[in-house]
Order: structure tokens, then C-alpha cells, then sequence
């Protein structure tokens, strides 16, 4: 699930939604009602979108998945049109970019994995080919992807997004407040009265149906499925919408799908500080030989917040506090990314001390180039997504209560909580409830200490949905466990399931590997106990791809696709 950085004004997209109050402006679409497996939740007659013919073509696929190397080369694109609402088709189409990677080796399994990066909002259409690139699914499976509704080559919604002269978001001053609400409000009511239209239609649930309708255009009984991060949501309402069409389905790095994104995304502030200060800091005090920021977990701190302190203080120019937050809480999401948190804090750090060379040196290890989207299709999909699937707290002063809670006990991102852009969302959610008891068992996979989707989440919808099986992975903190990983433990089994069907038969535990230049695994907190994964579990036949982890591909994409590292819309 993306972090959703902060904008100018600090919202907190991250963690943003809550309960539901209020009224709403106008009805939403209609929830999933009706027998399982049905496309349209009204049984409105759809056959003008079933019926369709798909026409592949590689000049179709957007420019970044051209770039994706050999993958690319067997990658070919279709448009497929959809209603914007399926319980009304009279209300009028979307267009919807799918790509399909055909396998390196073609067998005769003529089995389908559907993919999502997660976000809500990620395009999927390049993830889907990266997916196929990264793993050795790429030489045996079809892998597919569907840009979400909103966002990538499907049809787009694009808002401005909020913006004020906050720079540090812990001065939870009655004027800053104030300031940030009103510059939440204001973009979220210019958002309604330009895009009402389609908005409210912009849900998980149709994301779902979305995908079935690509399912049978392809003209298969079901489909396998890999999901990381806000994927897992998506796949939790695929399951429960189409049970019969599910086929090997892999959830990695799960929300905590059988609740409300309020509190799924309420456990990010914990997450991303048990990342921050129970595993990068004594990392970077055990190289303090590289890195130079103290010896110890405590002395780290103390550099850090002597930065913090100097950007607050406007002395390290565009690096504000909240920039500051928004780099480091940002490379967490990978093992790389650790390695790149210690170099900006030094670099930030000598910057303090007068070194001008140092400022410019910090700004350019950030740099990763930029995306084909200069809109805010991304963020406006999250947005739209997470407000109209569950209810929100309509209260603005519940998120200011929670910030100056949450702030003194994880101040990386806990102020950021100040504000929330669900808060003045006028449509009514449509709360699906989750239920997975009538499809196949499905896997879902979690690192004990993922920053953005944190394990206990995950936990509580493995507790809720017991047609699941956990494999857990200690004292991991990168976001991503399966893809790219170096963790054999993690991708036999993961693997073993997607290209040989051989599901785990219970809950397994593995070990994490040694973060960069540790010789060995230092635990954080409570161990997670449990059985390896089971010896009859097939291994996969093909070994993963020597590559870089999801979690170092997510990191890139976030910088381009999801908000840029530095807390605004990218340019």
C-alpha cells in the first residue's frame, strides 16, 4: 500500500480516512449486492462490454513499458471499453489500458496472473511487465495488467492537489491548522465540482469488475493473481465478488483488507517508525564507519534531529522539516533505501555545518529523473479510491486530536495526521464487506517489519478471513516480500503456489536475510513462531531472476509515479 506523501500542505495521505458521518452530496454507485460472480450488481444487461473483441498491439503500450528490455519485446497492449457504472451502463463509458506479456516459454497451461502495484492508484499496465521481468513467472505464465480506473492509460482524473506554506508539520499551531484544512477542503470541493461525474465511481469494487471483464474477454474460467501492498485490498474484493473465477491468488504485503482503510492506513505511523528507529538506526550506528552519523542507535537520533532541527529553522533551503520526514519515512520501504536515508542525513548534516557542496550533493542523490504523467491521476485515484471504498471520520478535528496523539509517539509521520482529505469527501463508501469463505484458499505473505503496510494489519485480515494461509517473514522490513526477492524461503513458496499450485498446508514462518553489509540478522521486537514452510511444498522449477527487489522497484516508481520524495505533486 503507497504512503501517499504529504503535499505542501502535509496531508496526510498516508493515513488518510476514517469513519463515516454526514450526508452525502449524491448517491454513490451501487455495492456489491446480488449472487456472487455477477458483473453487474444490478444484473444490468452488459453484453455491448462483453462481447468485445481485444486487439493487441504492441504501438499501444505506453512509452514505459516499451523501455522495460526483453520483457518488453513480448508485450503487446488492447483497449477495452467499460461503464463507468456497472449497476447503470447509461450513464457512459471509460476506456480501460490492459497489457499482456506473453511467456519466454510457452507451455500449454494457458494460465493468466493478473497483477497490481497497489496504491490505491499505481498504474498497472508497467507493473504488470516488470512483474513478468522480475520473476520466473515472465517464462512460464501470461501476465497481465489493467490500469486501475483513474489513473495510468485508462481513463484519467486529474485534481490539483492541496498546497499551503506549512514547512513543519509538529507546529500544530491553531494558524497552521487552520491553514492546512482549509487547503484540504478547497481542493477536495474543486476536485467534486470538476470531476463529480466520475468520481464516485472510481472504487475497488469496480476495479474488481474491472478485471473480470477482462478475465472474460480473455476467456478465462479464472484467473492467478499477484497483488503487493494496496493490491491485496483489490484482491481480498475480487475474491469475494468473483469466488469462482479465483484461481492461485499470492497477496503480498497485505492491508488489513477485511476492515476500512481508516484502519489499515491508521497502522502506518507505528510501522514506519518501528522501521525508522528499530532497524535503520542501529544499522546506520553500525556503520558508522561508512556513514558517520554516530555510533550508536541514540547518537543517529541525535543527527537526525539536529537536521530536522536546521530545516525547521529554514537553514538547509527547499529541505524543510516535512521534506526532511518525507525522504527518510520514504526510503524505508527498501534495504537500498537505507543505504541512501544514511547518505542524505549525512550530506543534510554537513549542510548544517556550513558545506554548500553538501546541500547540492543531497538534493542530487534524490534525483530519479522524471515520470510521463504530469498531472495528479495518481493521487487523485488514491484520493478517490480510499474515500469511496470505506467510511471516514467527517469530523476535521478527530485528525488533529490523532496528530497531536500520534505525533510525540512515532514524529516521523505521526503530526502528519493533521489532516485528512476524506474528511470533506461527499459521496457515500460503499463498505463491501470481505468475505473469502467461498474461494480458493489464498497466500497471503508479510514482512514482520514492513513500514506501509504494517504486519499487524495483516494479521488482523488473516484472523478475519480464514480461507487464508500466512507465510510471515522475520525481521524483514521491506515492502514487497515476494518479487525480486533473494529469500528462497519466501519465493519457493510464493512461487511453488503461482506456476505449480502447490499450496502451503498452514501457516509457515521464515527467517529474513542480513540487511546491506551485516553479516548476520539482528532481531527486532517479538518474534513471530511458527513452522517453515512445509517440506512437501514444491520448490519453484525456475529460481527467481538475480535482480533488484520489488521493494528498490517500488521505491523508484514512488519517486515518479505515486508523488515525488520531496512531499508535492511531481511537476
Amino acid at each position: 500500500m503507497r504512503r501517499r506523501l504529504p503535499h505542501a500542505v502535509s496531508v496526510s495521505a498516508l493515513a488518510v480516512l476514517l469513519a463515516a458521518g454526514g450526508d452525502a452530496l449524491a448517491a454513490g454507485p451501487a455495492t456489491a449486492t446480488g449472487r456472487p460472480d455477477a458483473l453487474s450488481p444490478t444484473h444490468a444487461n452488459l453484453t455491448k462490454y462483453t462481447t468485445q473483441k481485444l486487439t493487441w498491439s504492441a504501438a499501444l503500450c505506453p512509452q514505459e513499458v516499451k523501455e522495460l528490455g526483453k520483457a518488453a519485446a513480448r508485450s503487446q497492449c488492447a483497449r477495452v471499453k467499460a461503464p463507468k457504472d456497472y449497476s447503470d451502463p447509461s450513464k457512459g463509458d471509460i476506456t480501460l489500458m490492459v497489457t499482456r506479456t506473453k511467456p519466454e516459454n510457452p507451455s500449454h497451461n494457458n494460465r493468466f496472473v493478473f497483477t497490481n502495484p497497489g496504491g490505491p492508484g499505481g498504474p498497472d499496465a508497467r507493473f504488470s511487465v516488470i512483474v513478468a521481468a522480475m520473476s520466473p513467472m515472465g517464462r512460464t505464465e501470461t501476465v497481465i495488467g489493467v490500469d486501475p480506473r483513474g489513473t495510468g492509460e485508462s481513463t484519467p482524473v486529474s485534481c490539483a492537489q492541496p498546497k499551503s506554506d506549512i514547512r513543519d508539520s509538529h507546529r500544530l499551531t491553531p494558524a497552521n491548522i487552520t491553514a492546512m484544512q482549509t487547503a484540504v477542503k478547497a481542493s477536495v470541493d474543486k476536485c467534486v465540482a470538476q470531476h463529480g461525474d466520475y468520481l464516485p465511481y472510481i472504487t475497488t469494487d469496480n476495479t474488481a469488475r474491472d478485471q473480470d471483464l477482462v478475465r472474460q474477454l480473455l476467456g478465462a474460467r479464472t484467473i492467478d493473481y499477484y497483488g503487493v501492498s494496496a493490491g491485496t485490498w483489490l484482491g481480498a474484493h475480487y475474491a469475494t465478488l468473483f469466488p469462482s473465477h479465483v484461481g492461485r491468488f499470492v497477496l503480498d504485503s497485505n492491508t488489513d483488507f477485511t476492515s476500512s482503510f481508516q484502519t489499515s492506513f491508521g497502522y502506518q505511523p507505528m510501522g514506519f517508525q518501528r522501521r525508522f528507529s528499530g532497524q535503520f538506526e542501529p544499522w546506520a550506528a553500525r556503520h558508522n564507519d561508512t556513514y558517520h552519523l554516530g555510533s550508536t542507535r541514540t547518537a543517529v537520533n541525535a543527527t537526525y534531529l539536529r537536521v530536522r532541527k536546521a530545516a525547521a529553522n529554514g537553514e538547509l533551503g527547499f529541505f524543510s522539516a516535512n521534506v526532511v520526514d518525507n525522504v527518510m519515512a520514504q526510503q524505508m520501504y527498501s534495504d537500498k533505501g537505507l543505504i541512501t536515508a544514511a547518505k542524505f542525513l549525512g550530506f543534510l548534516d554537513e549542510a548544517r555545518q556550513g558545506d554548500k557542496l553538501a546541500l547540492y550533493q543531497a538534493f542530487a542523490l534524490l534525483s530519479t529523473g522524471s515520470d510521463s504523467y504530469t498531472d495528479n491521476r495518481e493521487a487523485t485515484t488514491f484520493m478517490a479510491t480510499t474515500c469511496n471504498d470505506t467510511s471516514w471520520d467527517k469530523d476535521p478535528n478527530h485528525y488533529v486530536k490523532r496528530a497531536r496523539s500520534l505525533g510525540p509517539q512515532y514524529p516521523l509521520l505521526g503530526y502528519n495526521q493533521v489532516v485528512n482529505q476524506c474528511a470533506y469527501w461527499p459521496y457515500k463508501a460503499t463498505n463491501t464487506k470481505i468475505d473469502l469463505s467461498k474461494a480458493p484458499k489464498i497466500l497471503m505473505v508479510d514482512n514482520t517489519l514492513d513500514p506501509a503496510t504494517p504486519y499487524e494489519g495483516a494479521a488482523d485480515a488473516h484472523r478475519h478471513a480464514p480461507n487464508t494461509v500466512l507465510l510471515t517473514v522475520n525481521n524483514q522490513g521491506f515492502h514487497g516480500a515476494v518479487i525480486g526477492s533473494k529469500n528462497t524461503c519466501v519465493t519457493d513458496a510464493a512461487y511453488g503456489f503461482l506456476m505449480n499450485g502447490k499450496q502451503l498446508h498452514h501457516d509457515s514462518v521464515c527467517q529474513g536475510l542480513p540487511l546491506p553489509g551485516d553479516s548476520k540478522v539482528y532481531p527486532v521486537g517479538k518474534q513471530v513462531s511458527g513452522p517453515a514452510p512445509s517440506d512437501v511444498q514444491h520448490k519453484s522449477k525456475t529460481p527467481p531472476h538475480k535482480s533488484a527487489s520489488l521493494s528498490d522497484t517500488i521505491l523508484d516508481l514512488l519517486s515518479r509515479l505515486i508523488g515525488d520524495i520531496f512531499g508535492g505533486p511531481h511537476a
